[in-house]
């Protein structure tokens, strides 16, 4: 009780700790890092002029060529390290660089406060000028791209080591004050909202919280626990569900009043199905008090065997219903949830994942302990014919209202059964075998049940997708528009041609407009143009047909259209037509002229596959697009197929019917295909893999590793909590700890190797294939700018249309520089104007193709966090001479490479899994392989006595095991024949032994009786008056004397001749019950059993009543007169073995008697032959048990009787 106490206590101190842990108040906290991003940037500041001032005398002295040859490798690792970038300057020409950089020279030329603010940012500067020669260094502090998404994040960098939760501004903003060193406001900060939401604060207060519910469930525990000691294993159960009811009501009370809702962990947007399960938190905290439940009832109170065919019925309907609720709870997992559980593609799993799955095991656990404690059987052949055939019927049962309700996949109702079956051959002993079998199976359905709902839920969010795809609305097309469309309608070139004197044609209006604006990505539209003039009358147009987005208003092309201006595209649907984007630009480079109009369409070109659109360009987060991915997608305009993309290839016509109420589905090939739309309109079709063999293996091999572990971990955590003494493993288990850990070392280090080996062939086959198409590109170029010499300015505008097309038609990404590294001409226009790639030239890639002369290299670079790899190679006339440098990125294809990379990484743990499981099993099979004979040996050496035969071990081998069994078979032998010489001498001892005990005693009534008899002899005269009275008074003594003789005899004999046991299986509770009846109406005295059977033990039925009536009679008779007594005989089982024992509340033994309790003739009573304790030790014994005592003087003895449980 008092350590209850000390635990309740602490839990509650605990909980009182974490109400004094605030959120941290915002304003109290700025200016604290306010002054210490001063503090930080100073110093960068320091360490940026250390750094410029050492590479301006290396700039000097090397010159500008041979600083960038001699330093630029070290150069680049100090950017990727510290973000500081070096611009060598020779007058006002930037003549070397070791990145890119996003200040002009103006720019770096006008700052003198060491400090400047750009489009993307804040950075830091400094710069050494010698003579006509300056070299500067810049260095990021704060970053704000003008896109932001997962590659590109606002945030200081992560050497000044601030709050992420800052938000830095210009000097003009709002927020506290960031000075620099002479005292000028450089920047302001404050704070990003909910930024202090979560922090450490919330994380200290969520351990404290822990701590105190875990203190709290280990009193609550200890508590129940005592009423089961006590004999009230129900009255214990009540406490802790009670408890436990009580404690999570107070939490879901006092949920809305605290902070954890803000931790994706409990946010409800996660999971959250009911009031009682808000939260993924709070569904594994749920299963965690039900694992703590469960485990208190089959550990503590384990109910009684069901013998009844109702009681029976019950439990399995219990048994039964607790799956089917874990079923559904594990499908809302998946239906009811953002939580990703598709086990086949482990590269987009997460924490919330992981929390997902362990909630799992835990559900999971529950059951199978519930499951163990109500189907235990009695072990005769009735009872499991019993179990098995209600469990059986029952199934059926279930199997006619499941496929009655339209449930037809049966391992989602009957998983259960072949668990139970595990479940119920494990009542008598848990081994190996039956938890390998129970993980599988559990394994193999959780398996199937998530590879069935998350095909499901794949299905439902694939027709979310087409729906979203088949509007045809393309996200990056209007978003070029809207960034494009302000350039055109100041553009003085079209404007002239659209209101000039001068004649238009289709050819200047395609040179003028679509070449320049409408190049790259915008190639996979038939881009058609419309030009009007201010009186709204056709000039020219790219297209002989009229504008589709005027033929219902075919007046407006006789009598001139109206001048109209729309900021955005807007997508045109009619029926019997394809669905096309069209907008109105008024073209005006000023306001005080005349607009001109320009109408565009676009119309998707048949089957274009151009190079994909980067997601770095797009803003924002947008899972279901990223896993879109995924699909091979191909989309059909009146059963003609447009547009296609993915690994499988759709026919060029539709030819299958389409349902009238619905999407179709069908399957292709290894693939799964959904239809979506109108054979006569719009079709799109997602196709994504279908899983194989070696999927569906794979799924179950994680699982069956994870719960294998956490099982592992829950036995050793018993083992530690029950082990008493320092752990000392056996042989069997240092051979299979040792194999293991051999084979994971091995496994871990093929492994790494193997995942080495394959992204190295990865990136040698990816580098093959740019350099191919870049050879390919190259004499494209090469044919169309043949005689143009090096390329320049003048150029740039037919590169840049060039550019475009030979895009679309080799996929990929192209750029070119001039030979003095500038930016000429891309096919992705956006990621400069963005600002996310300067207009020089990557350094590293310079000096190897300008300065080293390399024909081509590949090298990695990085915009944000997105890594990508780009191609190099000089672009050359037939004559040798360089023109340009084209350029080959890859960042259009950065999602196909981070699949094909985790893809990589998911075969080498797909294969590491699955060697680790055969491993295991490898590993397990070899240890009993090899220690069986020693395990052997250890039963028959546990079985060598004295008494009895030993037997021989029979070992056919000629090893060390076999020259040791050799010799403990010499040594039996040995043994039997020292234990015959032993047993004659024991034999000669105990009677010679037993002959000086039986005449001491009968010497002992002897000696009075003679004395006595001789002093009547003389003192006897038959005519005294007191001689009748004399005579009985000596007759009486000598009969009292002959009567103590007899019982001296008696007890002897007794002893010497016990009867033989007839041992049977019989309940130790039940014989414990019988003797506590017997002395229950001792006068001053309560006697009580505590604990309840059933306790089957293997024993002779009349030794054991003999054995409790010994122990409660010494008991009772040890507790003195004044005493009010108190003698309990409780009952438990510990592991294999049913302990009974007898407490009393007497005046103990003393110590210098402790070491004879248990040898023949001694006693503490008056009375009493001291023959009582031994014959019980030598009844116990006999029945293969044991016995032992405790005591403490003055407060009481208990003596203890373990007997081996029977099944």
């Amino acid at each position: 009780m008092r350590s209850t106490l000390t635990f309740l206590l602490l839990g509650l101190f605990s909980a009182g700790s974490a109400l004094l842990v605030h959120e941290p108040d915002h304003e109290e906290r700025l200016p604290a890092e306010a002054r210490a991003l001063e503090t930080g940037i100073a110093r960068l500041q320091q360490d940026l002029g250390s750094a410029v001032d050492a590479e301006a005398r290396r700039f000097v002295e090397l010159g500008a060529a041979g600083w960038m040859d001699q330093r630029v490798e070290a150069l680049e690792r100090q950017q990727q390290r510290s973000g500081i970038v070096f611009l060598g300057l020779q007058g006002d020409s930037i003549v070397a660089w070791s990145g890119d950089a996003r200040a002009t020279v103006a720019e770096l030329e006008r700052d003198t406060r060491g400090h400047l603010w750009v489009d993307d940012g804040f950075y830091l500067h400094a710069a050494v000028r010698v003579g006509d020669l300056a070299l500067h260094g810049i260095r990021p502090i704060w970053n704000e791209p003008a896109i932001e998404n997962r590659y590109l994040v606002r945030g200081a960098h992560p050497l000044l080591g601030v709050d992420p939760g800052l938000q830095v501004e210009r000097p003009e903003g709002a927020g506290a004050e960031v000075r620099d060193g002479e005292g000028r406001v450089v920047c302001r900060v404050h704070w990003r909202e909910g930024a202090l939401e979560l922090g450490p604060w919330i994380i200290w207060k969520l351990v404290l919280v822990l701590l105190a519910l875990g203190l709290l469930l280990v009193a609550l525990w200890r508590w129940a626990h005592q009423a089961a000691l006590q004999g009230s294993p129900l009255t214990g159960l009540l406490r802790l569900v009670g408890g436990v009811v009580v404690l999570r009501g107070l939490t879901l009370f006092l949920a809305p009043f605290s902070p954890f809702g803000r931790m994706p962990l409990f946010d409800p947007a996660v999971y959250a199905t009911s009031v009682l399960f808000p939260s993924l938190g709070d569904l594994l905290f749920n299963a965690a008090l039900l694992v703590l439940v469960a485990w208190f009832v089959q550990g503590v109170v384990r109910p009684a065997v069901a013998r009844a065919l109702p009681d029976l019925v019950v439990r399995w309907m219990l048994v039964l219903g607790y799956a089917a609720w874990i079923t559904r709870t594990l499908i809302g997992l998946v239906h009811d949830s953002s939580v990703d559980l598709d086990l086949h593609h482990i590269q987009g799993l997460g924490g919330h994942s992981f929390a997902a799955v362990l909630a799992m095991a835990l559900l999971f656990a529950s059951w199978c302990l519930v499951t163990h404690a109500l189907l235990r059987t009695t072990g005769t052949s009735t009872g499991r014919r019993n179990t098995w055939g209600v469990g059986l019927v029952i199934a059926l049962a279930s199997v006619v209202v499941h496929h009655v309700l339209g449930v037809v996949d049966t391992i989602e109702f009957l998983w259960p059964l072949p668990v139970c079956v595990v479940l119920i051959m494990a009542s008598r002993k848990f081994g190996f075998v039956h938890a390998v079998l129970l993980l599988a199976l559990l394994s193999a359905a959780t398996a199937h049940l998530l590879a069935r709902q998350v095909r499901d839920r794949e299905h439902r969010e694939r027709q979310a997708l087409a729906e979203r795809l088949a509007t045809r609305e393309d996200p990056v097309v209007e978003f070029m528009f809207r960034e494009m469309a302000p350039r055109l309608r100041k553009d003085n070139e079209v404007y002239h041609l659209i209101v000039g004197k001068v004649p238009c044609n289709a050819a200047d209006l395609d040179r003028l407009v679509r070449q320049r604006f409408f190049s790259g990505y915008w190639e996979r539209y038939d881009v058609r143009l419309f030009a009007f003039d201010s009186a709204g009358q056709l000039r020219c147009a790219t297209d002989p047909d009229p504008p589709s987005s005027l033929l219902a208003d075919t007046s407006a092309m006789l009598m001139g259209i109206g001048v109209a201006d729309m900021p955005d595209l807007t997508m045109e649907e009619r029926p019997g037509q394809t669905t096309f984007y069209h907008a109105r630009v008024a073209v005006m480079p000023a306001d005080s002229l005349p607009p001109g109009q320009l109408i565009l369409e676009l119309h998707l070109r048949p089957v274009t596959q151009g190079a994909g659109f980067p997601e770095l360009l797009l803003s924002g987060d947008d899972p279901l697009a990223r896993r879109s991915e995924r699909y091979a997608k191909a989309r059909y305009e009146k059963g003609v197929l447009v547009e296609e993309h993915g690994r499988t290839f759709h026919p060029l016509h539709w030819v299958r019917p389409m349902p009238a109420d619905g999407p179709l589905w069908y399957n292709e090939g290894r693939y799964e295909h959904l239809a979506r739309g109108s054979v006569d309109g719009t079709l799109l079709v997602l196709g994504l893999p279908l899983p194989g063999p070696l999927d569906r293996a794979t799924s179950f091999s994680y699982l069956f590793a994870f719960f294998g572990l956490l099982l592992s971990l829950a036995f050793a955590l018993r083992a530690l909590a029950r082990q008493r003494e320092p752990f000392a493993p056996g042989i069997g288990v240092k051979v299979r700890l040792a194999l293991v850990l051999f084979g994971l070392t091995g496994l871990v280090f093929f492994g790494l190797g193997a995942q080495r080996l394959l992204e190295r062939q990865y990136e040698q086959r990816f580098e093959a294939a740019m350099l191919e198409r870049m050879r390919s590109v190259h004499a494209e170029l090469q044919y169309r700018v043949e005689g143009e010499g090096q390329l320049g300015e003048r150029q740039a505008g037919y590169l840049e249309h060039l550019l475009g097309r030979l895009s679309n038609v080799f996929v990929t990404d192209l750029t070119l520089y001039d030979v003095q590294g500038h930016l000429l001409a891309t096919s992705r226009p956006q990621v400069f104007t963005n600002g996310l790639l300067g207009t020089r030239m990557d350094p590293v890639a310079y000096v190897e193709l300008v300065q080293r002369g390399r024909s081509a290299f590949v090298h990695e670079e990085h915009i944000g966090t997105a890594g990508f790899r780009t191609a190099y190679m000089p672009l050359r006339d037939r004559r040798g001479t360089v023109m340009a440098y084209l350029a080959l990125p890859s960042f259009a294809d950065q999602v196909q490479q981070e699949e094909e990379r985790s893809s990589v990484l998911v075969a080498v743990m797909n294969l590491f899994v699955l060697m680790f499981a055969l491993s295991v099993l490898v590993a397990i099979f070899i240890s009993n392989w090899t220690t069986r004979p020693l395990d052997l040996l250890r039963a028959s050496l546990e079985r060598v006595a004295l008494r009895g035969t030993n037997e021989p071990l029979r070992y056919r081998g000629d090893d060390e095991v076999g020259r040791l069994v050799e010799v403990y078979n010499r040594k039996v032998e040995e043994l039997r024949e020292s234990a015959e010489r032993l047993a004659l001498s024991e034999r000669e001892s105990a009677w010679k032994e037993m002959a000086r005990q039986v005449a001491h005693e009968i010497k002992n009534p002897l000696t009075p009786m003679k004395l006595s008899i001789q002093h009547f002899q003389r003192t006897w005269t038959p005519q005294a008056p007191d001689a009748r009275e004399r005579l009985d008074r000596f007759s009486n003594n000598l009969v009292e004397q002959i009567d103590v003789l007899s019982r001296i005899a008696g007890e002897f004999s007794h002893f010497a001749q016990m009867p033989p046991a007839h041992p049977v299986t019989l309940d130790l509770a039940e014989v414990a019950g019988a003797s506590v009846q017997l002395f229950s109406t001792t006068p001053g005295c309560r006697v009580q059993l505590l604990g309840e059977g059933p306790l089957p033990v293997h024993a002779d039925r009349e030794h054991l009543l003999r054995t409790f009536n010994n122990l409660v009679k010494n008991a009772l008779q040890a507790i003195p007169e004044e005493r009010e007594g108190r003698v309990e005989v409780l009952l438990r089982r510990e592991g294999n073995e049913a302990i009974a024992e007898v407490r009393d509340n007497g005046s103990g033994i003393p110590a210098d008697a402790l070491d004879h309790v248990f040898v023949p003739r001694f006693t503490t009573k008056s009375s009493g032959m001291g023959l009582g304790l031994p014959m019980v030790k030598r009844m116990v014994e006999n029945a293969g048990g044991r016995v032992w005592f405790t005591t403490e003087e003055g407060v009481g003895t208990s003596f203890f009787v373990a007997l081996p449980l029977r099944a």
